[in-house]
């Protein structure tokens, strides 16, 4: 830097300059960000018309519902959804399966309602797909 008696050349301005307008961008952009609409999701939400049940969830939380569901069932997505087009309600098998999930929401919120799932494990809570279906497409009859 240079001393005050020596003076500033006119480069030194210049720069001066440069750096005040990129700071004053970085500023900018900053108070943009913060001031996002709070109506909007959150980025990574799942927040789309055709998902009914399973709001509230983040990106990779719903794509981990989805894969836990097709292990509790022992399917592929193509059994509940139309292939190419997710969206599609064309499959009844979307229908049951939203019931379902109503279901296993209503019963953990009566019997659970304390139920904290791990990182991994489903956020529906402590009763699941699997706790009737364990890895089959039809649910499995209770052992008497």
């Amino acid at each position: 830097m240079k001393d005050v008696a020596q003076g500033f050349s006119p480069g030194d301005l210049e720069a001066s300059r440069y750096t005040s307008r990129v700071q004053t961008l970085f500023f900018a952009l900053m108070v943009m960000l913060a001031a996002q609409d709070p109506a909007r999701p959150q980025v990574g939400m799942v927040d789309v018309p055709t998902v009914k049940v399973l709001r509230g969830l983040t990106v990779p939380q719903f794509e981990l519902e989805m894969q836990l569901m097709n292990q509790a069932l022992g399917v592929g997505c193509a059994h509940c959804h139309t292939r190419n087009n997710f969206a599609s309600e064309e499959n009844p098998r979307k229908a049951t399966a939203r019931r379902m999930i109503e279901m296993t929401q209503a019963i953990n919120k009566q019997f659970f309602p304390d139920y904290r799932p791990e990182a991994e494990a489903s956020r529906f809570g402590k009763v699941t797909c699997y706790t009737c279906h364990q890895g089959s497409e039809k649910p499995k009859s209770p052992e008497p």
